[in-house]
């Protein structure tokens, strides 16, 4: 059987094993709702393709959904591997179906001697039902099932996940400005996740560090899969709003944590959410034409340790070194005052 054939149209499609897709997932530990995030589907979509409702998706699902799996595609796909005509059948297969055996009559051996039976047509009392000691093996097994949840939680398994955005106040409308997200757990052991910022309409992502993995417009979306490992993790981009967006207009962004071994709708990205379209550069968060020391350590602070982030520290430092600045709208950038 060929695994993949084109759709009408020329869609490449690729025949997938649902039964190996659920397996893969479960000793991996991983929810419907983390792999339908990551292939950016719905969690029904998820449930058809494991019970072979939609045996045929498009090669690229797919491809999302090994990736999902953490796995290689030959590990989902169906190869389609049909039992021979010519292969012998098994010898269950060619038994006669089992007969039903007769009822045995009841069992007088329990009888006091001496005793005769009663009439057959006398209706008997049913059978008192013996008591049988509770087995010593229920309670142990009731103990450990009290004991595992206080046991997963000692390891973090269930640990408090938290997301945490920093972004600008402010940015000039064609300047790239810079966004940072944190992420923290209790929980001691590394796991998945997958983290997606949605940016307002008027935004353009620039760059990503790490690299997205997936992107999305209209409106823009920034998508991560990574794993979180010693309890923190750092996700940042650059950004900036389109030329022609409007000073003072304010733009809102919002985002959220989907985490691999959790079933509950993903975790919303706290801090700053919205930002402000401003003739004044996003280093200068007092809005005062400079930039000052303490502003200039909490760009070092804040943004300075993300290697290959391009945030234009050479622009603030001449600033912080000089008088002060000032936008000039006819050649779109900032004069420096001496």
């Amino acid at each position: 059987m060929d695994s993949e054939k084109p759709l009408a149209g020329g869609i490449p499609m690729v025949n997938i094993d649902g039964a190996k897709i659920r397996r893969i997932r479960e000793e991996k530990s991983l929810t419907q709702l983390y792999v339908a995030t990551v292939v950016g589907v719905t969690t029904d979509t998820i449930s058809r393709w494991e019970n072979r409702r939609y045996p045929t998706i498009k090669k690229e699902n797919a491809v999302k959904l090994a990736e999902a799996l953490e796995s290689l595609m030959t590990d989902i796909i169906d190869h389609g591997q049909p039992t021979s005509p010519a292969e012998p059948q098994s010898p269950l297969a060619c038994a006669p179906p089992e007969q039903e055996q007769p009822t045995p009559p009841p069992d007088t051996a329990d009888e006091p001697a001496g005793q005769e039976p009663p009439p057959a047509h006398e209706p008997t009392a049913p059978p008192t039902p013996r008591l049988r000691p509770r087995p010593v093996g229920l309670l142990l097994l009731a103990l450990v099932g009290l004991a595992l949840p206080w046991w997963y939680l000692g390891n973090g398994e269930d640990g408090q996940v938290t997301a945490v955005r920093t972004l600008p106040v402010h940015a000039t409308p064609g300047i790239p400005f810079p966004v940072v997200i944190e992420v923290t757990t209790t929980a001691s052991r590394p796991f998945s996740l997958i983290l997606k910022e949605t940016l307002p309409p008027d935004c353009i992502p620039a760059q990503g560090k790490p690299q997205f993995t997936n992107q999305e417009t209209d409106p823009p979306v920034l998508k991560w899969i990574g794993k979180i490992t010693g309890g923190h993790a750092v996700y940042s981009y650059l950004a900036k709003l389109k030329p022609e967006a409007n000073m003072e207009t304010v733009h809102q962004f919002s985002g959220g944590v989907t985490v691999r071994s959790d079933d509950n709708p993903s975790i919303p990205v706290s801090g700053n959410d919205s930002l402000q379209a401003s003739p004044f550069h996003w280093a200068d968060s007092n809005s005062d034409g400079r930039i000052d020391d303490e502003e200039l350590l909490f760009v070092n602070e804040t943004y300075g340790s993300i290697e290959g982030l391009h945030f234009g520290k050479k622009l603030i430092e001449e600033i912080w070194a000089a008088k002060g600045y000032r936008w000039n709208p006819g050649t779109r950038s900032y004069d420096i005052l001496q």
